[in-house]
């Protein structure tokens, strides 16, 4: 007889669809041209908050990361009663910041069994070998089908290049190169935390790595920097002399590709990306000009960052590539002080927790490396990194309890 799941389950086979889906929801969109499609991965956080929260311990929303999240959803919310957008955009604004938070949320006041938490992983990285293959073709120059004759407006771009180097950039069916590189960031790092227990071939984050240079997204090699960093001290416990000369010879190679940059212009190219620097610099100037206009509210949800690309209500593009700074202009110092809040607060609850379980390695490898990666692009370019990212963060926060 059929026996219908219950909550337990329900929260798991949710998470599932999020991780199957995610990675191609872009694609989807951009085939179908229907760009409620994208509403799926609205639906199912909302339907795994639904299905959580009976069962959530009151206690721990005293929990002060937890409350700040809280805090910063209202305060998403509330950006309605000043935001300039129309109500449309508002809510597509409110799509990209207050979603994922209620995800983050969700995972926080979850409980997972270390076996569940083992088996959701194992699904990320299952869904990702696919998502990687998808782009081995890029490389021998074959493109993927990524538009059709019913694609809309916002469809992905078939080819991407490093300006006048013409050098190919992979990005296989997601949003784009950026918000590859960044999915293949946070995937190196489950590799690396969880490769033991499950039992992954070691070479797998070699290509995964290779593959990640190769989107030439230089905020994700910055990334991939920190990651190797944060990794190397970590596993060998270096003492501060050590780090150092770590540090040290970092700054050389980066004085030396500054040199090689001045020389060759195909260098210049790769770490310059054409007009795109002097872009970045221009809009960190308006942010500056303008701060005292943004001020402590901001402009409103929807009003800047990524969603302004192709606003629904033809407004200004305030988007400077800085998930802090779009943050301080969409929602001003207070959303600023609370996003930057969460994230260091649940860091540092992982850091300082006795646990050595690959949970907790993952967070503690990818928080640096993201956080870092997060001053030079907004992590919100590629829905499945930011989400990816906050399944990790959440599932390390949540506890692990034996449930019914």
């Amino acid at each position: 007889m059929f026996k219908l799941p219950n909550r337990s389950e329900l929260r798991i086979n949710y998470l599932y669809l999020l991780i199957f889906f995610l990675p191609i929801s872009s694609w989807l969109v951009s085939l179908t041209g229907q760009l409620t499609i994208s509403l799926i991965r609205d639906i199912l956080v909302l339907l795994l908050f639904l299905t959580v929260l009976p069962r959530v311990n009151l206690q721990k929303i005293k929990s002060l990361p937890i409350f700040l999240i809280i805090v910063y959803i209202f305060w998403i919310l509330l950006s309605y009663f000043w935001s300039e957008a129309s109500t449309l955009q508002w809510l597509r604004g409110v799509r990209f910041s207050a979603v994922p938070m209620l995800f983050l949320l969700t995972l926080s006041l979850a409980n997972f069994t270390q076996s569940e938490k083992k088996s959701i992983f194992k699904s990320v990285i299952w869904v990702s070998v696919f998502i990687v293959t998808l782009s081995i073709p890029e490389l021998i120059g074959v493109k993927l089908p990524l538009v059709t004759a019913i694609s809309s407006q916002g469809t992905l771009s078939a080819d991407h290049f490093v300006g006048a180097a013409n050098l190919h950039r992979l990005q296989s069916v997601l949003a784009g190169p950026n918000a590859f590189g960044l999915y293949l960031l946070v995937l190196i790092t489950i590799v690396l935390s969880w490769g033991k227990e499950l039992k992954t071939p070691k070479w797998l984050i070699w290509v995964y790595f290779l593959i990640a240079i190769l989107t030439f997204s230089r905020s994700v090699w910055i990334g991939l920097v920190v990651l190797s960093f944060v990794a190397l001290v970590s596993r060998y416990k270096f003492r501060v002399t050590k780090v150092a000369q770590l540090i040290a010879i970092l700054l050389i190679v980066c004085a030396g590709i500054f040199v090689l940059a001045r020389k060759s212009a195909t260098v210049n190219q790769i770490v310059t990306h054409g007009v795109s620097t002097n872009e970045r610099f221009a809009e960190y100037k308006r942010i500056w000009q303008t701060r005292h206009d943004i001020g402590l509210l901001g402009r409103g949800a929807g009003d800047a960052g990524p969603t302004t690309q192709n606003r629904l209500d033809d407004g200004p593009n305030y988007w400077t590539e800085s998930t802090y700074l779009d943050t301080f202009e969409e929602f001003g110092l207070i959303g600023l002080l609370l996003f930057i809040s969460i994230i260091v607060l649940l860091w540092r609850k992982i850091v300082v927790a006795p646990s050595d379980n690959p949970t907790f390695r993952t967070a503690r490898l990818l928080v640096p490396a993201f956080l870092v990666a997060g001053l030079f692009i907004s992590l919100y370019t590629g829905q499945v990194a930011v989400y990816t990212f906050l399944l990790i963060l959440g599932s390390a926060d949540s506890n692990e309890e034996q449930l019914e």
